[in-house]
């Protein structure tokens, strides 16, 4: 029996304030855990292990990628109370970038699921790192802020998140070699693919440390989101980056989550989109604006300039700011129920109405309607209803022209905590015509 909500919901109108939900009380407990000294320290550690290079061994004094491996795997190894997993996963690949096969290293933590363990959210930085010359693993690679912040954000995220439960399984990584084309990523990516992993959302954060730009201004008060869509304004990548935005706007207050519609930075890449190339949700969360002489360089002075990726240049207050949102996401994610599935949208022909249809998802509580233009990044209007028995759920947008709008439905969970939003497939925008015959408008 189909369930018929059918409500006539007007855009315009506003949204009765709610009363704090579940989910926001223990999301503010979270975050208040957050430390800027702590993501201080991780980025300081991971400096002194001199370079971080893929094939970077252990010298005195310089403890290397090795140090780097053991110093993660006791870091992550302290969070929790007995439920994470920790384990290192290595895989010999080949990196075109040196023209040989390397040993790549994952360092990953895993927090069952309570409820839904089969569904899973990954969040990572990587901890290698190069100089100059990519090349060289010899000379000091400090990588203080390239990705010497994201691996302090996912541990630090790690320690604030362990002792919590959640529906869905959260994953956290530190990714070797991605400097050397994406290399753990790509493998860790590929791994979850072969098993039939369901991945609803991977966050990578890389370069998310810095606030002060080339130009001499400070910027602390936004964090970049990039994702990618083959095409349109609409894939499930673009869906994780907007479960962040509205995460941000509910649980950071002060802060801002912008979203930048394209896959990367202009012709550069991150760890990401391997897994975007396996079809599951990814982001990349960026600084407001990039110093380019922080990254990739060899320490030094140079013409009054100093040039090198060194912890003095990574704002820790700002550091823990990109923490909470991080947090805010993954657990607003994990905690609520998974979209819904097979959603369907139809236009009215007696109305500006349009029609939602969705398949009814286990243990929603409701579900929220959403709506903006098409020219528009983010959502514009959520509505809420309530769930009702029935395997399949329908409700109406009232005032809503499907042709000026993209639409989507997002599951609530008991505890108020929203999932990723759902949208119709958009349909072809061309249909082929015998030659000859002349089409209408």
């Amino acid at each position: 029996m189909l369930t018929s909500l059918c409500l006539l919901l007007v855009l315009q109108d506003p949204a009765p304030p709610a009363a704090p939900a579940p989910i926001a009380e223990r999301i503010r407990t979270m975050l208040g855990r957050i430390q800027a000294d702590e993501l201080a320290g991780s980025v300081r550690a991971l400096v002194d292990m001199g370079s971080r290079h893929v094939l970077a061994e252990s010298r005195p004094g310089r403890p290397g990628k090795p140090g780097a491996v053991a110093y993660l795997e006791q870091r992550l190894r302290a969070c929790g109370d007995g439920r994470l997993q920790v384990e290192r996963q290595s895989f010999t690949v080949f990196s075109t970038r040196l023209g040989r096969e390397v040993t790549v290293t994952n360092v990953v933590a895993t927090l069952p699921g309570t409820q839904d363990p089969e569904r899973i959210y990954v969040v990572g930085g990587h901890y290698d790192s190069i100089c100059s010359d990519n090349r060289d693993s010899e000379t000091p690679a400090p990588g203080a802020n390239d990705d010497g912040s994201g691996t302090a954000v996912m541990l630090e995220a790690c320690r604030v998140m362990a002792r919590e439960r959640f529906a869905a399984t959260v994953v956290f990584v530190a990714y070797d070699g991605e400097e050397m084309g994406l290399l753990g990523s790509t493998a860790h990516a590929e791994a979850l693919a072969k098993a039939g992993a369901r991945v609803d959302g991977m966050i990578t954060n890389d370069i998310v440390g810095n606030t002060l730009g080339m130009d001499g201004k400070k910027r602390d008060e936004y964090l970049r989101v990039f994702s990618y869509a083959p095409r349109g304004n609409d894939s499930p990548g673009r869906s994780l980056a907007r479960a962040a935005t509205h995460a941000t706007r509910s649980h950071v207050p002060g802060f801002e989550l912008r979203m930048v519609l394209r896959g990367d930075r202009y012709g550069r890449g991150g760890d990401h989109r391997p897994f975007h190339q396996q079809g599951f949700p990814a982001v990349r969360f960026t600084e407001a604006r990039e110093d380019y002489a922080r990254q990739h360089q060899t320490v030094r002075e140079q013409d009054g300039k100093r040039y090198g990726d060194t912890p003095d240049f990574v704002d820790a207050a700002y550091l823990a700011r990109v923490c909470a949102v991080n947090v805010a996401t993954l657990a607003e994610l994990a905690a609520a129920p998974p979209p819904p599935a097979s959603v369907q949208a139809s236009g009215s022909r007696t109305r500006y109405d349009t029609l939602l249809r969705w398949q009814a998802v286990p243990g929603a509580a409701g579900y929220e309607l959403l709506a903006r233009l098409t020219t528009s990044p983010d959502w514009e209007v959520a509505r809420t209803v309530p769930a009702a028995e029935g395997q399949e759920a329908r409700a109406t947008l009232a005032d809503v022209l499907l042709d000026d709008h993209v639409v989507g439905v997002r599951a609530i969970g008991a505890d108020g905590a929203r999932s990723r939003a759902a949208v119709p497939p958009e349909p072809d925008a061309v249909e082929q015509r015998p030659a000859g015959r002349r089409s209408g408008g």
